[in-house]
């Protein structure tokens, strides 16, 4: 009675522990999941049309979903809870759009947006290049070159031309090329799933 017993018990465990193990693996399954929707849906918007109303709406959600799928070097930040500084070079072509990122946070760190000069760029997390700069943009990558400093712009080939992301407007949508050779040497990690979104040049 009692090897009935045990024997009964041992399969009890073995079933506790094959239902456990099933629980992990759909865990797993439904993270793999949400990630790709999340990717797949604030990422691109839900292949919201690029209007001449929403696209930077929709320009400015990329640079804060941009943030998410990237790792900084470590050091960039002095706290765990220090500031990630979206920067944006020339004429601010946003609008109200980027007062939709305040209040959110990458990883702990608050976000906060402002216009700037080409002074002072090396403060910044994220480098929105806009198209007023297209003559002399070349000057500003130059200078940030190696930095941990992501690079984004809508200025024609730019990522071709040095830029690490360059946002495209195509069939009314919008899509991006990754220069990873840039990215690379300012130290920057991308995630695999933001890759597979992108185009990627040299």
């Amino acid at each position: 009675m009692f090897g009935g017993d045990e024997a009964g018990n041992e399969g009890s465990a073995l079933d506790r522990v094959r239902c456990r193990l099933m629980r992990r693996q759909r865990r797993r399954r439904w993270r793999k999941l949400l990630t790709k929707l999340l990717l797949g849906g604030l990422l691109l918007g839900s292949n919201v049309w690029a209007t001449e109303f929403d696209e930077y709406a929709v320009k400015a959600a990329y640079l804060y979903n941009f943030a998410k799928f990237i790792e900084w070097p470590p050091g960039t930040f002095a706290s765990a809870d220090a500031l990630l500084w979206i920067c944006i070079v020339g004429d601010n072509p946003f609008g109200g759009a980027l007062a939709t990122l305040y209040g959110k946070t990458v990883e702990k760190h608050p976000v906060a947006v402002r216009s700037i000069p080409t002074e002072g760029v090396e403060q910044c997390h994220i480098v929105f290049i806009s198209r007023v700069e297209a003559g002399h943009f070349k000057t500003l990558l130059a200078k940030l070159r190696r930095l941990p400093i992501l690079t984004v712009s809508d200025i024609s080939d730019f990522a071709r031309a040095g830029g690490m992301i360059g946002l495209i407007e195509a069939d009314q949508r919008i899509r991006f090329d990754i220069n990873l050779t840039a990215t690379r040497q300012a130290g920057l990690k991308l995630s695999s799933q933001l890759l597979k979104l992108a185009t990627i040049v040299e």
